[in-house]
């Protein structure tokens, strides 16, 4: 058979057809006229063809009225949207289940968004409630030593504040926080019912100046004038006062590191859930630095336990202010000076202090992880995308129902950019109806972000004008994302090859719809393998030896005694003695820190004979003789504490720290001394093997135990068998010893949990979100399935008819999906690899990468995608093939 030579259409008939048509309805109708021409040339040869592409376009003379109804379309706009509306709501109707799976998968998808954007708006939120936020920061101090990074730090001495506020005209406000350590009891006297509590803070006078937490009643200026006031928050007047008004009442304060009196001055408005400062009680700090011997018998550079705040003029260099901050240290503070220590200001603003606040020993007590703000937003965009994948697959899939339909409506005149329009209007429609679905959703699912999150966040985004608009313009482009390419190929086909009995769909739509499964697919074995990961990792440090033994432990808060340390002593002795004397108390200890609570005092020590060139930081513990044996701490060398007064300069020091201060061999080390904090020498009579005393996400450092009365803490081991009797009689004991004293307790292994409570949240929304996302894949999966079983029902009643079995029927229906699932499983493992690695290497004792990672998450994939599938792959399968062979 000869080929015959193609050639273009010719030039005249071109050239008639863009004067009738005008340049724009050419663009439309020229693909028909193309097409047309193309099969002639196959047909009657060349020549003819172009000849009748000329009379063709002759005879389209009787159109030239469409080149000026062009041009005032636009007038009609409004009847054909209307009219493209109530077409959208037909073929909605026309096919419900279609319908439901879009509608229901976006609304979802948008919903899940909603919700996580919820939680980012609110983390992003801290402390933006303040007037001059933008020129306010925290100062943090990077120490290096030698050249070496030694990391950084918020503390700084109380001295800084008074000194750059002098030197600097920079400063406009400085205000320094000290945390009240250990807390305090506190009683109203008129009612005579202690409380224990904790969140208490000493501030400067200008606290309540530079942020704005608002004074239900009291004076901003005046509120914290004297050393004898208190300002309390809403709650705590309510807990103390009941519905009496607190102002100018007294509260007595027992213990901590100020006692006596108080007069309320001030009741705060309940905080803000998004601040990074929450406490319930303000002090003045000049209490402290006045009557407090370790601060006023120094010059206020030696105790670096200080948060400061400065607010800056608005049109100050920040790189000039830090090197005059430098100055002013390296000028007052003469032991800094002298030593081979450098130390670097920095600012910190206070927008960035809950979720970039990594630094040691920060204390802040609710600060975030913009690491997890980063990850949420990531797959809040993953199940957009997939939402809005659905939609397309579902749209291309069902292309061939609506070929005939496009074909009629082409051969009657409609041209393609309407037939677009009407596609993107049916797009916009359930786009639209899916986003009003999905506030409604993102609503009835808030409860549950609350209680995975232990906070109580509202719709507040909903107040805000900014969100609606990016609402609209993420509706909109996802309208437009999900509905043009759809549009388009299904205004590309051509009347002639619809209208036969022979359809034929662009194979490319084919190859996108499977590209578009495999990306499902992928992040769903992604995020899956992210929960498993992070399920595994809190799993596997909750259940590593600690190197103490926690099991037994009760914690009980130690007692507020205002009496002289002799008689605060024999109290204490005697109710160990008669708590002691019951037989399910095993032992009784006393400390001024407990695992999981962090230390008493972290401070620089060398080796005895070294210079202080070489000081490393230590963990120092306060604790009785008992605590090593209550806490059943392994000895590597020498001995514990006894109560001989001779011990207070004995240490137990942990494995670590003889690395880090040089100390040899467990065996070495024992009589050799150490230098602490510059000016106390002690000796190490014992050593014990390493423990870990905070969460495993942390490495392990030199901790030191140093003998003491303090009794902050008391910790019992006891017998479990009946642990309310137990309780009961170490309650009355310590009534009857420690009258007006609150009886506070807890499990210390409960509450070491707890350092990983950010990581379970973290967790269970992780696993939330994946399975909301995996639903919606898997619903978008259905409709895929139902769509390609009931195009080839034809095809199943031929091959039952020929006797095949229900078995292999499921299977060739299913098997490009297994295939599809299989490619994405290959994929996903490099990302699973570098993701996993990524994420775990902010744990010092984390889980090791098995097998089990790479192939477990595509296994329960696997399954799920079998679930989905199998239910209509099987009822396709046993359908009557007599009902299938009559289908058209």
């Amino acid at each position: 058979m000869t080929k015959i030579k193609t050639s273009n259409p010719p030039l005249l008939g071109t050239y008639l057809l863009k004067r009738i048509y005008g340049d724009e309805l050419y663009e439309e109708i020229s693909g028909d006229f193309i097409e047309v021409f193309r099969e002639r040339q196959k047909k009657y040869g060349n020549f003819s063809a172009s000849l009748r592409y000329i009379l063709d376009a002759l005879l389209s003379i009787r159109n030239i009225d469409l080149k000026s109804q062009n041009s005032t379309r636009t007038n009609n706009n409004t009847a054909m949207i209307t009219n493209y509306i109530k077409m959208a709501l037909r073929v909605l109707q026309k096919h419900p289940t279609n319908s439901l799976i879009n509608i229901l998968g976006l609304a979802v998808g948008m919903g899940i968004c909603l919700m996580i954007y919820q939680y980012i708006y609110f983390e992003s939120s801290f402390d933006n409630f303040h007037s001059d936020v933008e020129n306010t920061y925290r100062i943090t101090k990077n120490y290096s030593r030698n050249g070496e990074d030694e990391g950084t730090g918020v503390y700084s001495s109380y001295g800084l504040g008074i000194s750059v506020k002098q030197d600097v005209p920079e400063v406009k406000e400085y205000v320094r926080i000290h945390p009240q350590y250990g807390g305090a009891v506190l009683t109203n006297p008129e009612h005579n019912q202690p409380y224990k509590e904790d969140d208490m803070l000493f501030v400067d006078p200008a606290f309540l100046r530079v942020f704005d937490f608002r004074l239900v009643s009291g004076s901003t200026e005046s509120a914290l004038g004297s050393n004898q006031n208190i300002v309390i928050t809403e709650q705590m007047a309510i807990k103390h006062f009941g519905d009496n008004d607190p102002m100018g009442k007294t509260l007595r304060v027992d213990g901590g590191w100020a006692a006596g009196n108080f007069t309320v001055t001030g009741v705060l408005e309940r905080l803000p859930g998004n601040s990074h400062l929450q406490f319930d009680f303000l002090m003045p700090i000049n209490i402290l630095l006045q009557e407090h011997s370790q601060y006023k018998d120094t010059d206020g550079w030696g105790w670096n336990n200080f948060v400061t705040y400065v607010t800056l003029d608005k049109s100050a260099d920040l790189g000039i202010v830090a090197s005059k901050f430098d100055t002013v240290i390296y000028t007052y503070d003469v032991d800094l000076a002298e030593s081979s220590t450098t130390v670097n200001i920095a600012f910190q603003p206070v927008t960035d202090i809950h979720l970039k606040s990594d630094f040691s020993g920060d204390p802040s007590t609710n600060n975030g992880s913009i690491r997890d703000v980063r990850i949420f937003s990531i797959i809040a965009i993953i199940i957009l995308i997939i939402a809005w994948v659905n939609y397309i697959n579902l749209s291309t899939a069902r292309a061939m129902y609506r070929a005939k339909e496009v074909g009629v409506r082409k051969s009657i005149g409609a041209f393609r950019g309407q037939l677009v329009s009407q596609f993107m209007v049916e797009s916009c429609l359930v786009n639209f109806l899916a986003a009003g679905l999905a506030v409604g959703i993102a609503y009835l699912l808030m409860p549950i972000l609350n209680d995975i999150i232990g906070k109580q966040l509202e719709m507040s985004l909903l107040k805000d004008v900014t969100f609606w608009a990016v609402f609209l313009a993420v509706t909109i482009t996802g309208s437009l994302l999900s509905g043009l390419y759809p549009a388009f190929i299904l205004s590309a086909f051509k009347p002639a090859s619809m209208l036969g009995s022979v359809k034929k769909v662009a194979k490319g739509g084919i190859n996108l719809r499977r590209g578009l499964i495999v990306f499902q697919f992928l992040t769903s074995i992604l995020l899956i393998s992210g929960t498993y990961l992070v399920y595994n990792q809190i799993s596997y440090m909750k259940s590593q030896e600690l190197g103490i033994d926690m099991e037994k432990i009760l914690v009980l808060n130690g007692p507020e005694v205002n009496v002289n340390r002799e008689t605060a002593a024999e109290k204490m002795k005697t109710f160990k003695n008669e708590v002691a004397a019951h037989h399910s108390i095993l032992t009784v200890t006393g400390s001024g820190a407990i695992p999981g609570k962090g230390y008493n005092w972290r401070t620089g020590m060398w080796k005895f004979g070294q210079s202080e060139d070489d000081s490393q930081s230590g963990n120092i513990v306060f604790a009785d003789h008992n605590f090593i044996n209550t806490y059943d701490f392994e000895f590597l060398a020498g001995r514990s504490f006894t109560e001989m007064a001779s011990e207070e300069n004995g240490f137990v020091i942990n494995e670590k720290s003889l690395s880090v201060f040089g100390l040899g061999t467990p065996e070495e080390a024992i009589q050799q001394k150490l230098v602490v904090g510059g000016w106390d020498t002690v000796r190490v009579i014992g050593v014990i093997k390493d423990f870990h005393w905070n969460s495993l996400k942390d490495e392990h450092s030199p901790y030191l135990f140093s003998h003491s009365t303090s009794t902050d803490f008391l910790s019992f081991k006891v017998d479990l068998s009946n642990i309310p009797e137990t309780i009961a009689h170490i309650e009355n004991t310590y009534n009857e010893v420690f009258p007006n004293n609150p009886f506070n307790y807890f499990f210390l292994d409960d509450e070491f949990n707890n350092q990983y409570q950010a990581d379970l949240q973290f967790g269970n929304l992780f696993t939330s979100f994946s399975i909301l996302a995996i639903f919606i894949s898997c619903l978008g999966l259905f409709g895929l399935v139902a769509f390609s079983a009931n195009s080839r029902i034809k095809e199943i009643g031929i091959r039952k008819a020929l006797g095949a079995e229900v078995s292999n029927l499921m299977f060739l229906l299913s098997k490009e999906y297994l295939i599809l699932l299989l490619i994405a499983n290959v994929l996903a493992i490099p990302v699973i690899a570098f993701w996993s690695r990524s994420w775990l290497d902010d744990y010092a004792y984390k889980i090791n990468l098995g097998i089990e990672f790479f192939v477990l998450p595509g296994l329960i994939l696997v399954v799920i995608s079998l679930i989905t599938v199998s239910y209509k792959t099987y009822v396709a399968a046993k359908s009557n093939p007599v009902i299938a062979l009559k289908v058209e």
